[in-house]
C-alpha cells in the first residue's frame, strides 16, 4: 500500500471515530498500554460479552491477564451496546459473532487481531488489526514513529507473532511514514 492509500484509509477511518473492538484487539493494546491513546481519537464499543471474556483472562497472572487487567481498568470509558445475532457466522465464537453483529448494525469498522476470525468477515464489513492504531497515533503526532515501532516489537513477543501477517504489515506501513 502507497503512502496516498494509506492516508485516503487513515483519513476514512478516523472520520467515524466509533470503532466496535473485539476481546484479542483489547489485549493486544492493554498488552502495549496504549488505551489511553487510543481513547483520546476512538470511541470504544464492545459488547458485554468482550468484558466477560476481559474477566476470565483477568484471573490469571500470566501476559494476557495482565493486559486485560489493563483494559479493565478503562471499562468505564468504552461503549457498551447489546448486540442482536442477525447472521451467525459458523466457525467462530459466540462473541466474535455478537460484535460483527453490532459492527455491522453500526456501519463501524471491527477492530480484531485474530486472523481466522477477520477472514471468515472479509468483504462482509471494514475490519482493521488493532496496531493499526499505531499507525493512526503516529500520523495524528500522539506518538513517535520510534516509540511505535518499539511498541510493535513489544506486541510481537507478547503475542508470539514472529513473522505474523499483522506484524508484517503494520511495521512496513510505520517504515512507510515520514513522521
Amino acid at each position: 500500500m502507497n503512502q496516498l492509500d494509506m492516508a485516503l484509509k487513515l483519513e476514512k477511518i478516523s472520520e467515524k471515530n466509533e470503532y466496535v473492538f473485539d476481546t484479542s484487539a483489547l489485549i493486544s493494546l492493554g498488552a502495549i498500554d496504549i488505551i489511553d491513546s487510543v481513547l483520546k481519537l476512538a470511541r470504544i464499543v464492545i459488547t458485554s460479552s468482550v468484558i466477560s471474556e476481559l474477566e476470565e483472562f483477568a484471573k490469571y497472572d500470566d501476559k494476557f491477564g495482565k493486559a486485560s487487567k489493563e483494559v479493565l481498568k478503562h471499562k468505564e470509558k468504552f461503549i457498551v451496546k447489546k448486540a442482536e445475532v442477525k447472521e451467525s457466522i459458523k466457525y467462530i465464537e459466540e462473541t466474535d459473532n455478537e460484535v460483527y453483529n453490532l459492527a455491522k448494525e453500526l456501519s463501524s469498522t471491527l477492530i480484531t487481531d485474530d486472523i481466522k476470525f477477520s477472514r471468515h468477515i472479509d468483504r462482509k464489513i471494514n475490519t482493521q488489526f488493532s496496531i493499526f492504531f499505531l499507525i493512526l497515533l503516529v500520523s495524528s503526532g500522539n506518538l513517535s514513529k520510534e516509540k511505535a515501532l518499539e511498541l510493535l516489537e513489544k506486541l510481537r513477543d507478547i503475542r508470539n507473532w514472529r513473522s505474523n501477517l499483522i506484524y508484517l504489515t503494520v511495521k512496513d506501513q510505520l517504515g512507510n511514514l515520514n513522521k
